[in-house]
């Protein structure tokens, strides 16, 4: 075979690589788009679904019902700042995990405890503040399938409670909630890192 005919075929070769790359980039672009919109539109649906009404921190903005809340999956003390008061400190706890679609919801509850009372012009702080003007980022982890998974940042504050906008007093409950994207259906428990400073809560059921 000639030098000539040989670059031509390796001309056409590489054009023919290039085009079929490019197919399949563009296949996998679409497909990451079309997840991606599913996704979103199932984040804005189980945010609405968890903070639809009324006031943030309270327990019907977190989705939950005030009047027959479910038992905390979780539930342990940690340090929080409190000035004035260098043994106050915050009960967490973690509600069961909900799937919804493609995302899955968690929804937790923060109380303050101080022997330091509150004035009555005194507002409070905010989760952020109580944490030692820490963020609050839980996450989840899959051990089935080694990913671990971010809260969902879509929108500002729709697919998680804002941790400075809300203040609460000691002895007062913050309820929060947040959304993130659900495993696939054959894991029914994952591992919960619900804020810095409590233990990692682990074989956690999806329901």
């Amino acid at each position: 075979m000639s030098p000539i005919s040989r670059t031509a075929l390796s001309a056409a070769a590489a054009v023919l690589a290039l085009t079929l790359t490019a197919c399949s980039s563009g296949d996998d672009a679409d497909k990451q788009s079309a997840d991606d919109a599913q996704t979103q539109e199932s984040t804005e649906e189980s945010s609405e679904a968890a903070g639809s009404k009324g006031e943030s921190g309270s327990a019907e903005a977190a989705g939950l019902d005030p009047n027959n809340l479910p038992d905390p999956v979780a539930t342990q003390d940690i340090p929080a700042t409190v000035k004035g008061d260098d043994e106050a400190t915050m009960t967490v706890q973690l509600f069961p995990l909900k799937r919804k679609g493609e995302t899955l919801v968690a929804q937790f509850a923060f109380t303050v405890n101080s022997e330091k009372a509150a004035d009555e012009d005194d507002p409070g702080d905010n989760l952020y503040g109580y944490l030692g003007n820490g963020s609050w980022s839980p996450f989840l982890v899959d051990s089935q399938n080694l990913r671990k998974h971010h809260v969902l940042k879509y929108s500002v504050d729709k697919a998680q409670t804002d941790s400075v906008g809300t203040n609460f007093k000691p002895g007062q409950t913050h309820y929060a909630f947040a959304v993130f994207a659900a495993p696939p259906p054959d894991v029914d428990e994952v591992e919960v890192s619900v804020v810095d400073g409590m233990n990692l809560v682990t074989g956690v059921k999806i329901s």
